[in-house]
């Protein structure tokens, strides 16, 4: 009746067969992120010792999806909430994945230097709502989702995309990869970003109802 997600109610949401707590000012992984986790997770295996980097993180689905299934990678989580953060490593430690840590950064700026260079893979589902476009949410969105989890404040949703595409390039090992999840009404827009910032073989990929939801691109 208040309009309460049900994730929140029961305390939990299974991802990609995993199942993860949820809690109140951390945001509801989404069923839609499965796809920008298998996408990730195609690219790295075939790689020795694959480096990933997931970009607000949130509870860690996707990070913790590549962790469990590609168990040779090492995998770091960046986000700005400090609740999400620490239910990130709850999940971890309930599921016993070891090789997947969590670190409070704004976008790269708190990531280890060492791992500069490193970077097979950056997966991002950011909060690509335009900031005038919040109080028209749905109330089960706008009023139970943190508010950085939705909106970066930017006029067109892309902010913090823009900032991860132009930081990224130090970080990423040869031919790694940058995969973004959006909305498919700005599918169009993160692909022609990605190409104007020198990304190539950018890619478009469906998800499981035919909406183009993550766009790729690498170095």
């Amino acid at each position: 009746l208040t309009g309460e997600p049900a994730a929140l109610i029961v305390g939990s949401i299974t991802f990609r067969g995993m199942e993860l707590r949820t809690r109140a000012g951390v945001f509801v992984p989404r069923n839609s992120s499965e796809s920008l986790a298998g996408e990730a997770i195609r690219r790295l295996r075939p790689r020795r010792a694959p480096v990933a980097v997931d970009v607000a993180t949130g509870s860690g689905p996707v990070a913790l999806a590549v962790a469990a299934e590609v168990r040779k990678a090492r995998v770091v989580g960046v986000d700005i909430n400090p609740k999400a953060l620490t239910l990130a490593r709850e999940n971890a430690t309930r599921l016993g994945i070891t090789n997947a840590r969590f670190l409070r950064s704004d976008v790269l700026a708190g990531l280890p230097p060492e791992l500069l260079g490193t970077v097979d893979a950056f997966t991002v589902h950011p909060p690509y709502v335009a900031v005038d476009l919040v109080p028209t949410l749905p109330v089960e969105i706008r009023d139970f989702e943190p508010p950085e989890s939705l909106t970066d404040q930017s006029v067109d949703g892309l902010g913090l995309v823009r900032r991860l595409v132009a930081e990224a390039p130090p970080w990423l090992r040869r031919g790694g990869w940058i995969l973004v999840e959006v909305s498919p009404d700005l599918s169009r827009r993160v692909g022609g970003l990605l190409r104007r910032n020198g990304y190539r073989d950018v890619k478009s990929h469906r998800d499981a109802l035919g909406a183009t939801r993550v766009i790729a691109g690498r170095r």
